[in-house]
């Protein structure tokens, strides 16, 4: 245990590794070491992006722009994704993108209709390329259009994924982040869990949180959380800690504001912290 961080377990290559992301980058500030080292092992890689971001929170002229626009910002950010996986050794067929509203996750979990994205006005998925289902020898199927932005098709996606890869350690956000889609797709994962009655390895992440990440230093729990004293922490080796920052700045349309450019920057540490949860 350091500074009462427990080391994180070692990465094998039978590990099946799923990690859920709510929005386009939080793989990479949360998980690029863990992705690099899992990559280098040999382990089966999967990522989930339950939103693309189309729903920029510094969009200060909203009002007048489309719906449209929103939608080809959500296309920007797919393909920002997919060169900064790249950084991290990983291929598009690593990457699931299931195209649900940004910033609308919570809403979805506490409605039974479909909710209406307040960037693209839209209740369903517009995105081709996303996630497209399984036929029954456990191959890719056709593309699912106008996927309705429901809680139980977010659910049902998430099982029949799930149920396909067979995750041993699942990476998911932690339950305590300030930001409602974080939160909320922890829960989400939850209902998935009790659902198809799995037990792999589960492991939160932590992004948007009151004086989080500190300044300098190794990254450590805030104050708040770490009394449960169950986090662990991934140490990155110079190369893959640079490969990091390489990764982050695929995320161009994200660096254009100052407080988020200095948020995803401020995780390039030397490790990564998660909470296990039992």
């Amino acid at each position: 245990m350091m500074n009462n961080l427990i080391e994180f377990p070692e990465i094998k290559a039978s590990d099946r590794i799923l990690i859920l992301a709510p929005h386009i980058d939080d793989e990479i500030v949360s998980s690029a070491g863990i992705i690099q080292q899992a990559n280098q092992t040999g382990s089966e890689i999967l990522i989930i992006y339950a939103t693309n971001g189309d729903n920029p929170p510094y969009t200060l002229v909203r009002k007048l722009l489309k719906p449209s626009w929103f939608v080809s910002f959500g296309k920007k950010r797919m393909a920002e994704a997919k060169k900064a996986i790249a950084v991290l050794g990983l291929k598009e067929e690593n990457l699931i993108f299931l195209g649900y509203p940004d910033n609308g996750l919570e809403q979805m979990f506490n409605r039974s209709i479909p909710h209406t994205s307040r960037s693209t006005r839209l209740n369903h998925n517009p995105y081709q390329g996303t996630y497209s289902g399984y036929d029954i020898s456990g191959n890719p199927a056709r593309y699912r259009e106008k996927q309705q932005y429901t809680k139980d098709n977010l659910i049902n996606d998430l099982s029949e994924i799930t149920n396909n890869f067979k995750p041993t350690l699942v990476i998911i956000p932690h339950s305590k982040d300030k930001h409602p889609d974080h939160k909320s797709l922890f829960h989400y994962w939850q209902k998935v869990v009790v659902k198809n009655k799995i037990h792999p390895d589960q492991y939160a992440y932590l992004v948007h949180f009151k004086s989080f990440p500190q300044k300098k230093g190794l990254l450590q729990p805030p104050k708040e959380l770490a009394f449960k004293r169950n986090w662990h922490s991934f140490n990155l080796s110079s190369d893959q800690e640079e490969k990091k920052m390489k990764a982050v700045m695929q995320n161009a349309s994200q660096l254009k504001r100052f407080s988020i450019s200095n948020l995803l920057k401020a995780f390039i540490r030397k490790n990564e912290i998660f909470e296990k949860i039992d």
